[in-house]
């Protein structure tokens, strides 16, 4: 396939950053029960507002009317020491000869600062993009599509890298080929997209 646009997930793919929001999860909502590893398997991929309408949902009253902020500020906080770049992330990037971009249901400003903090900001000068920018989050595709489009791709010549369900699910709603992280071996291989377990795998399925 002649792809000419790779669109990455961020949080779980180019870095491991899901632990350290499961954690500031746990830290402002005392009554969420279970580890940091635990709340990310059950939340994997999904947007921050429909993870604390679960918990509330699963524990009413436990989600604090000002929880969004006492997240965001306790998130950066163990920002600074939980988040790592992804293994072999960044041979991967430095081998990428293909126009590469990240989309997000993250803010940007989120993306950016990990990118910083994992040293992976120079193989993305541009092309960060975040479902609030389109009001539209992952399953919905409209986040890939409007990624694509804003290279003037279209969707049969992108390649998706996605470690979420809800990220295939986006990428093939979008009609966009898609390759699964699967790093922790966490699901069986389908046969509907390839799964690779390392990153630099990438370029090997590429050729």
């Amino acid at each position: 396939m002649n792809y000419k646009l790779i669109i990455f997930d961020m949080d779980g793919t180019l870095v491991q950053s899901e632990d350290c929001a499961s954690q500031a999860m746990i830290d402002v909502i005392p009554a969420l029960s279970g580890t940091a590893s635990e709340v990310t398997a059950r939340y994997r991929g999904m947007r921050l507002l429909d993870i604390f309408e679960d918990i509330e949902k699963r524990f009413p009253g436990a989600v604090p009317d000002n929880c969004w902020d006492l997240y965001r500020v306790r998130e950066e906080y163990l920002s600074a020491s939980m988040i790592t770049a992804s293994v072999g992330a960044e041979s991967m990037l430095s081998q990428l000869g293909i126009e590469k971009c990240i989309a997000s249901n993250a803010p940007v400003e989120k993306t950016r600062r990990s990118l910083e903090g994992c040293g992976l900001s120079r193989f993305f000068p541009s092309g960060i993009f975040s479902a609030y920018e389109v009001q539209a989050w992952k399953p919905d595709p409209k986040l890939f599509e409007f990624a694509a489009s804003s290279y003037s791709v279209k969707p049969t010549n992108c390649l998706v890298v996605e470690d979420s369900a809800v990220g295939i699910q986006a990428a093939k709603a979008a009609g966009m080929d898609c390759v699964f992280y699967d790093p922790h071996e966490l699901s069986e291989p389908s046969n509907d997209y390839p799964t690779i377990r390392r990153l630099v795998d990438l370029i090997a399925l590429l050729e």
